[in-house]
């Protein structure tokens, strides 16, 4: 074998309940992205993800891997600082069983971003790749396996022959490949998880807190994705299959959007579809297209309802623009059979009042707001609010957390005023989350892109309830929303 491909698993949650549920694993389409290109292009590649086994036994089952298939080369792909110190882990332990061979890290939104300090902190990993991992993954097999100099690979960071740690040309829209149409085939138990289509890379807006934006942007054509998504539909055995179209921002104009639908009929397909997009991509009209073409979810960074965090954030030059035109689009999904999952984000200089702005902008748009997933913000490793974060943060009385667990993540959570503090906002965002949506709507989310196809709404009421559905961001019914909504209301309504 020329290359294993590792999924790295994350061992905390973003979100408290973020590991409640063993069935909850989301299959890693960037790795299934490399394999499939190396693979068109005549390279052996192989995927390990130790979701697919029992979490005592994912180590010994990789290696038990490696030592079969005897690949040249091992990848390991990280995420983001959830899955960080298990990589290091991984690697180490890699590296104690089979020395001689190479370990490459990728991951572009954290140790690509970070590339040098990861070699520094783990001497088992040789390189790591600070862009997007296709053309550059063959170069390095194809260097590494006939002993070539790597001095002339774009967006890596390596140890050379005395072990000095060495840089090449860095670039992150460095994008020499076209996106390539997922193998499933090469993903091990793929049916356990829930199937995922690139429709779109990179995203214009470049919001500060985000990194999508260093990326290069393109999009694939319909035809393709149609094929895609026909082959998928073909090799789950479901012709309504419930896909996520993975985009940091979905691109399709209006005229991609009619042929989407128009193609998806003439082929007899009933797949539905989720993706993420903004408040400005969104209008009745366009809202209409895409419920003919499939759309049934669609994540939707409102963020905040609060005119000075919403300018702070540098989400809108006009707040209530912004904000008339989210109403506009609730209302009009809602009439469609669209669900919006709104995602808020608790900013620098939030303060109860502020959310209690949100809160109450909300509360106007019930019955049209039946998802909300709400969260503090965390600094990642190269976004453009690394500059001058400490002392924005600290003039609303606020710091930024950089304990040793969090340091050892390379991810830092925000106390983002005197107020209000990172772990008060993640129960505080819980409780957000149970004051709008209910466990039918989250569980009919998460069936596109989370859940495994083969759970049914049974096993996730059975597996919510063992867990404690009290510490779940769902109510159970609409009058338990009612309650909590009176709950957070008095709680925001007494700190104000």
């Amino acid at each position: 074998m020329d290359l294993l491909l590792v999924n790295i698993p994350i061992d905390l949650g973003k979100k408290p309940y973020d590991l409640a549920f063993s069935f909850l694993k989301r299959l890693n389409f960037g790795i299934l992205v490399i394999a499939s290109y190396m693979t068109e292009r005549g390279f052996n590649v192989g995927i390990f993800d130790p979701q697919s086994h029992p979490e005592e036994d994912c180590l010994i089952k990789l290696l038990q891997e490696i030592e079969q298939t005897s690949p040249q080369v091992i990848g390991l792909s990280c995420v983001s600082g959830f899955s960080y110190p298990p990589c290091l882990k991984i690697a180490s332990t890699i590296r104690k069983r089979f020395p001689s061979i190479p370990i490459i890290v990728g991951g572009k939104d954290h140790v690509g971003q970070i590339a040098e300090t990861v070699l520094l902190e783990c001497s088992a990993i040789d390189i790591v790749v600070r862009g997007e991992g296709e053309e550059i993954l063959c170069q390095l097999v194809e260097h590494i396996t006939n002993k070539k100099p790597l001095d002339t690979i774009n967006n890596i960071v390596y140890r050379d022959l005395d072990g000095e740690i060495c840089s090449t040309h860095y670039d992150l829209a460095f994008n020499p490949q076209k996106m390539t149409r997922l193998n499933y085939s090469l993903y091990p138990n793929f049916q356990t998880f829930a199937p995922s289509l690139e429709v779109g890379r990179g995203c214009t807006f470049g919001c500060e807190f985000c990194v999508s934006a260093k990326t290069g942007v393109r999009k694939k054509d319909i035809p393709s994705i149609i094929d895609e998504a026909e082959y998928i539909t073909d090799i789950y055995g479901d012709n309504e299959i419930c896909i996520y179209l993975e985009t940091p921002m979905f691109l399709m104009q209006d005229e991609e959007i009619s042929q989407l639908a128009i193609q998806r009929q003439e082929r007899g397909l009933n797949f539905t579809w989720r993706t993420s997009t903004r408040v400005e991509y969104l209008t009745p009209s366009r809202l209409e297209k895409l419920a003919k073409a499939g759309c049934r979810i669609l994540d939707l960074g409102l963020e905040s309802a609060s005119f000075d965090i919403l300018l702070r954030m540098g989400k809108t030059r006009d707040p209530q623009r912004y904000l008339d035109r989210a109403s506009e689009i609730l209302r009009a999904a809602y009439d469609l059979g669209i669900m919006i999952k709104l995602n808020i984000l608790f900013y620098i200089g939030d303060t109860l009042e502020t959310i209690a702005t949100t809160f109450s902008y909300l509360t106007k748009n019930i019955p049209y707001v039946t998802s909300v997933s709400a969260y503090p913000l965390l600094l990642y490793p190269g976004s453009s609010l690394e500059g001058g974060i400490k002392e924005e943060v600290k003039r609303y009385g606020g710091n930024i957390i950089t304990d040793a667990v969090w340091q050892s993540r390379h991810l830092w959570p925000i106390n983002p005023s005197s107020e209000l503090t990172y772990d008060s906002l993640q129960e505080l965002g819980v409780l957000f989350a149970k004051s709008f949506q209910t466990i039918d709507t989250f569980y009919t989310q998460k069936r596109y892109g989370y859940f495994s196809p083969k759970i049914s709404y049974t096993e996730f009421v059975d597996a919510a309830i063992n867990f404690g559905i009290d510490s779940l961001p769902f109510s159970k019914d609409l009058k338990e929303t009612e309650s909590n909504r009176q709950v957070l209301w008095d709680y925001l309504k007494a700190g104000m």
